[in-house]
């Protein structure tokens, strides 16, 4: 691999040959494509850069509720002044402290969503955490820190949400495209992704109204970035927030259960649907798609 090219560690979990980086026109928040108007979500890990963005998005898109949970409060309630600027006046806005590992917070957190924004109709997994460290020299208590977070803290998130939804709703995880790779330092977090990629996958197949997709989000750069990828950190965090708005729309129906990426044109990918499905490109296996610098070898 030649770690002086941006596009390093992008290329190797390319489906598409078209490469995106930020948003374009398909996912501009502001078309009505998009609209969010009706949908009330649930965002998670607010606190941190790309939770923020995504948040501003759907409140850009005219989101009738937004919930949005992190552990800073102080972050929270500058996040929720920003969002009711670009939310209609009539956006309903809830910002809540929450630990997602606890589960009497969690139960705390939905009670308060209730109230405030009524039933959530799309949940967006966000809340992360990468602790680092090699597995032979890092204490394990701190090592699976990531599985406490991104393992239990999203399932009992996700537990909660499948509990209010009636059988009828979305959820959105995000992801990496770390679970695709061995990368010394990353266990733990690679671990937890896969985890809950599988537990994702589950939530599919047992459950026929719920729309489950898993999203990798590009290299962001945000307080989570390892050093050693803030080079590559090339993504900008509102393409994240776009496609979570388009992966509760109709047009991404025929993706559900899949894994996604970002940086993947999705017309190309709708150029290619029938194949897309029919080989099972966006189930892990990774993907089942030969995935390089080029792209899919499309027929």
């Amino acid at each position: 691999m030649d770690y002086s090219d941006p596009n390093a560690f992008t290329l190797p979990f390319q489906l598409t040959k078209q490469l995106r980086r930020d948003v374009y026109p398909l996912l501009e928040p502001t078309q009505p494509e998009l609209s969010a108007k009706g949908k009330t979500v649930l965002i998670t890990g607010v606190s941190g850069g790309i939770g923020k963005v995504i948040a501003e998005s759907w409140a850009t898109a005219g989101a009738s509720g937004i919930v949005i949970t992190g552990r800073k409060v102080d972050v929270l309630e500058s996040v929720a002044t920003k969002l009711k600027s670009l939310a209609p006046p009539d956006t309903k806005i809830l910002a809540k402290a929450a630990d997602i590992t606890n589960e009497a917070s969690v139960v705390e957190l939905f009670a308060a969503a209730k109230e405030a924004v009524g039933k959530i109709d799309v949940l967006v997994n966000n809340a992360g955490s990468s602790e680092g460290g090699l597995v032979s020299e890092t204490d394990p208590t701190k090592l699976f820190n990531d599985l406490q977070i991104n393992t239990l803290g999203s399932y009992q998130v996700t537990w909660h949400f499948l509990a209010q939804a009636d059988g009828a709703g979305t959820v959105v995880t995000i992801i990496s495209s770390a679970i695709g790779t061995v990368f010394p330092g990353l266990a733990s977090y690679t671990a937890s992704k896969l985890a809950i990629v599988s537990m994702m996958e589950n939530i599919h197949a047992e459950q026929p109204g719920i729309r489950v997709f898993n999203l990798m989000p590009g290299i962001v750069e945000t307080e989570m970035t390892m050093d050693t990828l803030r080079p590559y950190a090339k993504d900008s965090p509102g393409l994240t927030g776009s496609w979570t708005l388009f992966l509760s729309t109709p047009r991404a129906e025929w993706m559900r259960g899949g894994i996604v990426s970002v940086n993947w044109d999705i017309e190309e990918m709708e150029a290619h649907k029938d194949q897309i499905v029919r080989d099972n490109l966006l189930r892990r296996a990774f993907l089942n798609a030969k995935l390089g610098k080029d792209g899919h070898p499309w027929e």
